[in-house]
């Protein structure tokens, strides 16, 4: 374990970049480490490192607007989706609901005023991005579903 918090370190304090510097550096420590094993390990670590920054970022941000408005409500709200793997089979029988997707207008942030800062600008728009991303793949789920729902059907 002190191994592995070694190489976090030293791969943190190289800026997640210079993994030759990082590699030379566990080597003069005596921690072995394979070298492309290291360039993943970095990068996972940063994915992980700034995944705890948005999030931290994320649990400021709303216990600051709940201080200054006095209401539960958060800077971002998002509406989970609805889909369930396999139900979209059973719903299939009504051909007017064909989306087990939460609807674009319902997935919509609510924003705030555009931050001055770069740095959290650059968050929120990480944050941002991860959701699309998220619903691109429950729309993607939901495609091949209905690509399969059709093969199916010419089949019989």
């Amino acid at each position: 374990m002190e191994k592995l918090e070694t190489v976090k370190r030293l791969v943190r304090q190289n800026n997640y970049k210079d993994n030759d510097i990082t590699y030379k550096q566990c080597q003069e420590l005596g921690v072995t480490v394979n070298r492309v094993g290291l360039e993943i390990f970095a990068r996972k670590l940063r994915t992980m490192d700034r995944a705890d920054e948005i999030n931290a970022h994320k649990e400021q941000s709303m216990a600051a607007q709940n201080e200054s408005n006095g209401s539960a409500h958060s800077a971002l709200s998002f509406e989970k989706s609805s889909y369930l793997p396999g139900s979209f089979e059973q719903n299939h029988s009504s051909s007017a609901h064909y989306s087990n997707v939460t609807p674009l207008n319902k997935a919509e942030v609510r924003r705030k005023p555009l931050s001055v800062d770069p740095n959290e600008r650059k968050r929120e728009i990480t944050f941002e991005l991860g959701t699309i991303k998220v619903r691109e793949y429950e729309l993607l789920q939901e495609l091949n579903i209905l690509e399969h729902s059709e093969k199916l059907a010419e089949a019989h």
